[in-house]
């Protein structure tokens, strides 16, 4: 099944295996779903499988986060309905996975050492030059704050949980009749034609009475206040500022590079060939001997002379030649014995790995070389001041934080003591992001708090991001108010009048659709009426000739050969402007103009075909499981 999946990663199905483990399990956080954590309580059972409380609170945080960005870092008004319904997302989510997986086990599906293995290294996002890259690796999984454990477990769990899909997919098939059928439906076109009723010929002639407006006014006064806003005054403390004020002179930077010679020493670099003779993960003990066997041979052949690349030919390899890499760049189980390896030409004894054992041959070594001062300069420069200042910036938060709790009613002593200047904000919302400091919601949150805003204390500590810290009081506050009803009147005008119109040009266009339905002329009528009938003549489901909501107007009324009609068939939809009266007087089956096009289509019906029957296999799993799910 290993091979069917990396057989089709350059295909369709890599969306969904790409989709499974980078998007659906690293952003519901998902890796934390394969270990405890320090809140084990239960929130839901799986056929007596525990989800616990610290797992749906990472899943939670991982969707949170991605609807952010989504949104770009705004929230709307309705933020705790909006939470709540992603932890209740995130615990399905959790749920799903659970069944799945279990019913893989349940069904003797089995992913071994070596297929992750495998699938790890051919997988593209971890490839650099058509190679995998440890560093690519590293700095994708540093990201998505995954160590290699967990990802290697989140790959084992989403490609156990993808063999029965995969099957199910892989295996689906489509009979020429459904592909003809689909053809003719999907690439279906309608002889289409449509009235335009805008709202502007009724509005000019609508009136309103200032009793209508006053009565509207007095019904709806909690849609005509004015939001509440505040600005607020702050200090600010930034770990950039500290930086440019740290101004370090060479004695300074002599002694800091001396204390840290370490950091500034190229490590031992080594090239290195291997030869990697594996364990199958269902090896027996016979197996098992039989391998090391082979590789004491093979160990044997090279310290009686033999060369080595020959003897590994036969041979997996985990190590390219032809790159220097320091020991830290190795795979764990590797280090200590190339640590050993100190002249070019030696040879590692047998080293035993889980998955096999390994062979080891210096090609060439580069010795550990100390960096002059000269040569580091900056770097050194850099990491003094870095350390400074966040040693200052850790001292200094501390200080903000005890002045602006001791001193609450005021910024002043804060700023004179650490010289930080206050700021302003400008006026904003709670519920509306801003361009200065309320554009964070936690910002705008604790601005419109009891504490700060009623009792007017100083705020505690805000961390805006790793290197700024803010402490807010209120500097001034709007209540919310009612706009009086001249300042709304206009507003309330046009609505009625709209809501009026609207009504009106909706019994209009139902009205003339009887009257066509009933077997009036459509020509005569719209002449009568003085309306236009606008021709397009046979269109396909996805033009843009006309407005989308006559296009699907249009492809929902029935045929008229089916209905029996000669004249056409008829329909009203809302559209921007106003309504349209819409009819569909034929249709013509959809066709396509070669062999090639008709497989195309195969395909796709074919891979719809195994998506719906997987989902009802996901379906029936779920419905067979024992879910608890407990009061949260």
């Amino acid at each position: 099944m290993l091979q069917s999946i990396r057989e089709h990663t350059q295909g369709w199905i890599a969306g969904i295996i790409i989709s499974i483990i980078i998007v659906t399990f690293a952003l519901w956080g998902i890796h934390s779903y394969f270990e405890g954590g320090a809140n084990n309580k239960p929130i839901a059972e799986v056929n007596g499988v525990a989800i616990t409380k610290d797992q749906l609170a990472a899943s939670f945080e991982r969707l949170r986060r991605q609807a952010q960005a989504q949104l770009g870092g705004k929230s709307g008004s309705n933020a705790a309905k909006d939470d709540a319904a992603l932890k209740e997302r995130a615990l399905h989510a959790l749920i799903d996975i659970e069944v799945l997986k279990q019913a893989s086990i349940k069904e003797k599906f089995l992913i071994s050492s070596v297929q992750i293995d495998s699938y790890l290294q051919s997988m593209p996002e971890f490839q650099v030059g058509g190679e995998f890259s440890v560093e690519r690796f590293q700095e994708l999984l540093s990201s998505a704050l995954l160590s290699t454990s967990e990802f290697l477990e989140l790959i084992k769990t989403s490609l156990l949980i993808d063999q029965p899909k995969l099957g199910i997919v892989f295996t689906s098939f489509a009979l020429p009749a459904e592909v003809s059928y689909t053809i003719a439906l999907v690439n279906q076109e309608r002889e289409i034609e449509y009235i335009n009723l805008p709202f502007q010929a009724i509005l000019a002639d609508t009136h309103i009475t200032s009793d209508n407006i006053q009565s509207y006014y007095d019904e709806h006064k909690k849609d005509f206040m004015t939001p509440e806003q505040v600005n607020v005054e702050y200090v600010q403390l930034s770990l950039k500022d500290l930086q440019t004020s740290i101004k370090p002179t060479d004695a300074m930077l002599k002694n800091f590079y001396n204390e840290n010679i370490n950091s500034y020493t190229q490590s031992m670099q080594w090239k290195l060939v291997d030869m990697f003779i594996p364990v199958a993960a269902d090896a027996t003990q016979a197996d098992m001997e039989k391998t090391l066997q082979n590789a004491q041979a093979a160990l044997k052949a090279i310290e009686k002379g033999e060369d080595f690349n020959k003897v590994a030919a036969s041979y997996t390899h985990v190590l390219d030649a032809s790159e220097w890499v320091t020991l830290n760049q190795l795979p764990a189980e590797l280090q200590k014995d190339v640590a050993n390896l100190v002249k070019a030409g030696q040879v590692s004894d047998l080293i035993k790995t889980p998955k096999g054992i390994v062979i080891v041959k210096v090609v060439a070594v580069k010795e550990p070389k100390m960096q002059a001062f000269e040569e580091v300069k900056d770097k050194v420069k850099d990491a003094y001041i870095h350390q400074h200042a966040e040693e200052k910036f850790a001292e200094l938060r501390e200080q903000l934080a005890d002045l602006t709790y001791e001193h609450p009613d005021s910024l002043q002593l804060a700023a004179t003591t650490l010289n930080l200047p206050i700021l302003s904000s400008i006026m904003f919302e709670k519920d509306k992001s801003g361009k200065d400091i309320s554009q964070y919601k936690k910002v705008r949150e604790i601005a419109f708090s009891n504490d700060v805003l009623n009792l007017q204390n100083n705020s505690d500590v805000i961390q805006l991001n790793p290197d700024t810290v803010i402490v807010i009081r209120v500097k001034s506050h709007i209540p919310s108010s009612l706009l009086s009803l001249n300042q709304v009147a206009k507003q309330i005008e046009n609505k009625l009048k709209t809501q009026v119109a609207e009504n009106q040009l909706a019994k209009i266009a139902q009205d003339f659709t009887a009257k066509l339905a009933a077997g009036s002329d459509s020509q005569q009528l719209a002449n009568a009426a003085h309306y236009n009938w606008v021709k397009t003549g046979f269109i396909g489901r996805y033009s843009t000739k006309v407005d989308s909501a006559i296009l699907d107007t249009a492809f929902r009324l029935p045929n008229p050969l089916n209905e029996k009609s000669k004249n056409g068939v008829y329909g009203v939809t809302r559209i921007p402007n106003g309504y349209a009266i819409v009819a569909v007087k034929s249709v013509k089956e959809g066709s396509v103009a070669d062999e090639k096009q008709f497989v195309v289509f195969a395909e796709q019906v074919q891979n719809s075909e195994g998506m719906l029957e997987y989902e009802l296999y996901r379906q029936s799993q779920t419905n067979k499981a024992k879910i608890e799910i407990m009061q949260q």
